[in-house]
């Protein structure tokens, strides 16, 4: 009999810490998604987005967008542009923009870019890479996009 009542005092006490636990970190699944092309772009363009919840040490638990774009064409290809930036979003509430800075090796460069300071209670759920100008500031037309579906 002694043996039941502990059974049941372990499991109603770890059980709302289990489930509370969860909620009070905000950790949630990874989630990646493949980012497409838009119509008006040709070839091999795609890009992957990377989001996941992380615990940190200082300030709190926090959101890390990732975005790796492969293949796309030379910014200039669109206009006066020289770079890409990333536009993530969630419609008529917030939105994060990072640049994307560029790698290349092997005469093929690969554009990637990072934000780690999204609240763990946001997730975008649009994501765009654009054309960008780092000398005037303007972003250009859409190159790769995708509506986030994995929560």
């Amino acid at each position: 009999m002694k043996k039941i009542i502990l059974c049941v005092i372990i499991v109603l006490t770890s059980l709302p810490s289990i489930t509370f636990g969860k909620t009070q970190t905000g950790i949630t699944s990874p989630c990646t998604e493949i980012l497409n092309p838009v119509q008006s772009v040709t070839g091999n363009s795609r890009g992957v987005a990377l989001i996941y919840n992380y615990k940190r040490k200082f300030r709190g638990n926090r959101t890390s967008l990732s975005v790796h774009a492969i293949h796309l064409s030379k910014p200039s290809s669109f206009g006066n542009y020289d770079g890409y930036e990333v536009l993530a979003y969630i419609p008529k509430k917030i939105s994060w923009v990072f640049k994307l800075n560029p790698n290349t090796e092997h005469e093929e460069t690969i554009w990637v870019g990072k934000e780690d300071e999204i609240s763990p209670g946001y997730r975008p759920t649009h994501i765009k890479v654009l054309a960008f100008n780092t000398a005037t500031n303007k972003s250009g037309p859409v190159v790769l996009e995708k509506r986030i579906t994995c929560k």
